[in-house]
């Protein structure tokens, strides 16, 4: 028979873990998604190029890079991460969608992936997101 303590140390570890596992997707994703925006700055000419091929402005990649960017930073505080999380969604609809329609070199299943993990790190955020007083 299992008594209440094991219970609820069982509990307390399980707690433990999913904050930890939290922690850990909210900061790869901010990796990820901070270094996608940052090399639209570092290799300018190159997304300049694809973001024109594909039918946009080209300044429209800096405004993408730093979405990307700032978006990235803002998901590692807990009381904004809900937020960010569901700017980068958009953000990572949009790449997806453009690569979709636009065949070539580049593939929708990065950003699907970068989706499912911000839509995660957005739900599990949820409970505490800023809200105005």
């Amino acid at each position: 028979m299992v008594d209440v303590a094991s219970r609820t140390e069982a509990a307390g570890t399980l707690g433990k873990l999913k904050v930890v596992g939290l922690w850990l997707l909210t900061v790869v994703m901010a990796l990820l998604l901070g270094a996608a925006g940052a090399a639209k700055f570092v290799q300018p000419d190159m997304w300049t190029g694809l973001f024109a091929g594909w039918g946009y402005p080209a300044w429209f990649s800096y405004v993408t890079g730093a979405l990307e960017m700032g978006g990235a930073v803002v998901l590692l505080v807990p009381r904004f991460a809900t937020y960010a999380a569901a700017l980068l969604m958009v953000v990572m609809i949009g790449a997806a969608a453009t690569v979709t329609l636009n065949p070539g070199e580049m593939v929708a299943t990065p950003a699907l992936v970068n989706l499912v993990g911000l839509a995660i790190v957005a739900w599990a955020r949820r409970d505490r997101r800023w809200r105005p007083s």
